[in-house]
């Protein structure tokens, strides 16, 4: 008995540390740029039962899938760095950037970067993956959806009426997920987002 007593003191406080270093990776401690930047953008949306809302001239890079392009390095010299931080394995940043361009870059899977959302609940900062997750209706399939709104269906899972799909460059994936919403063909339509990265022990 004493035993098992002290390996769930152990666990628990293992859990512990993890939570604390999660929360400190994240940076959960609301920054003044982050939170400024998020209300410049004019964009919120809904994703896994949160609001989230775009942070104008974020970026989240993974340095072990891209390679930034030298244009993309140009651009990010030529906009003053405003905020730096990590989640996960992305490194982020917020530059100076207007709604237009942010908007104009649409998510296409061309980037080389993801755009970031700020939570407002968590003070937590999201990676958006470029995706958009849909669950249909059984009038209507994944081959239609991607037919009917001219995006580009990644995968499909039939048997939960699930679907992912991307946009197109020149798309934005924000108004091409309202008009999903507001079709009557899905249940519900969401920009996928990922908040909180497993941290490695």
């Amino acid at each position: 008995m004493r035993l098992l007593w002290a390996v769930t003191l152990s666990l628990t406080s293992l859990s512990l540390c993890a939570s604390t270093d999660m929360i400190k990776i994240l940076g959960s401690e609301s920054d003044s740029t982050v939170v400024q930047k998020a209300q410049e953008s004019g964009i919120t949306f809904i994703s896994n039962a949160s609001q989230y809302q775009l942070i104008l001239g974020g970026r989240a890079i993974n340095p072990s899938l891209y390679t930034p392009s030298l244009s993309a390095r140009q651009n990010q010299v030529q906009n003053e760095v405003l905020w730096e931080g990590a989640n996960g394995p992305f490194n982020l940043t917020i530059s100076n950037s207007n709604a237009g361009q942010q908007r104009a870059q649409a998510l296409s899977n061309s980037s080389n970067y993801n755009q970031i959302a700020y939570n407002p609940r968590t003070s937590g900062i999201a990676v958006i993956t470029g995706q958009i997750i849909v669950s249909y209706t059984d009038g209507f399939d994944s081959e239609f959806l991607e037919a009917s709104y001219g995006i580009q269906l990644v995968q499909d899972f039939a048997h939960l009426k699930t679907a992912f799909y991307t946009v197109n460059v020149g798309q934005d994936i924000f108004l091409i997920t309202d008009y999903l919403n507001q079709g009557g063909l899905v249940t519900i339509a969401e920009v996928e987002v990922i908040e909180n990265f497993a941290v490695p022990n």
